[in-house]
């Protein structure tokens, strides 16, 4: 561990905030790995507590940190922070915040679709689907389950590698989502969605769903996703 520059115009606490995440980034700590103690903090870079405490109270702030009362504070979980003022796919976003996103899949075929999807999807009532269930990974860890529903005419995706980016095998097809719009809601995990995404019994999630068009307007497909909070959160800029 580096000592902090008393003579440096960087605050005092700024330096340990820095020197935190320095430890955090490069994996020194790790996710809910115990970090030191107020004292022994204060001891160990030979700053008082209250710059101590001052970093800490930052660092929570930042979701590098996590208090627990009576515990200690705990190297918390880093979550993916995904705009939604920009369209992107998954694997997209992931690779944009250097990582790696993967799928495992779980359901590719044709079903009857129900009212309300054909009138999401503009295609006409009784008309099938293409449903593509899948779980998406990043790093390796579960993070979404997601379900899409494509109109009959892109049953092409069926015979297609399903565990990269979908959209990927539209463009190469010339197809390009370009925009749509998204609803986000809380619900809580299914027995089946606690065991994909190793999920703690009734879990509260993030609940999104989505409908994508391309530049002409047309639907392309509907999409809901089931999402683990603790490691992925929604930024709205405005």
């Amino acid at each position: 561990m580096s000592k902090l520059n008393k003579n440096s115009s960087v605050p005092l606490y700024q330096q340990l905030v820095d020197e935190i995440k320095s430890q955090i980034d490069s994996g020194i700590l790790k996710e809910n790995d115990r970090i030191m103690t107020e004292t022994e903090l204060s001891e160990e870079y030979e700053v008082s507590r209250i710059t101590v405490r001052k970093a800490i109270s930052i660092l929570v702030d930042e979701d590098y940190l996590v208090k627990q009362q009576g515990i200690g504070t705990f190297v918390g979980v880093r979550k993916l922070s995904r705009s939604i003022n920009s369209f992107m796919g998954f694997t997209q976003f992931c690779e944009a915040m250097g990582k790696k996103a993967s799928s495992v899949l779980l359901i590719a075929n044709s079903i009857e679709a129900t009212i309300s999807e054909c009138r999401k999807l503009d295609i006409p009532e009784g008309s099938r689907v293409i449903r593509i269930k899948r779980v998406r990974y990043c790093d390796g860890m579960p993070v979404i389950v997601e379900e899409n529903k494509f109109p009959s005419k892109y049953s092409f995706l069926i015979a297609e590698d399903l565990t990269g980016s979908i959209y990927e095998i539209l463009g190469e097809h010339g197809i390009y989502p370009v925009g749509g719009t998204k609803v986000i809601d809380v619900c809580y995990a299914t027995e089946e969605e606690q065991k994909l995404l190793n999920l703690e019994p009734h879990q509260a999630l993030l609940l999104q769903r989505d409908t994508a068009h391309n530049a002409e307007g047309e639907p392309i497909h509907i999409c809901k996703q089931v999402v683990n909070p603790v490691r992925y959160k929604v930024e709205i800029n405005w």
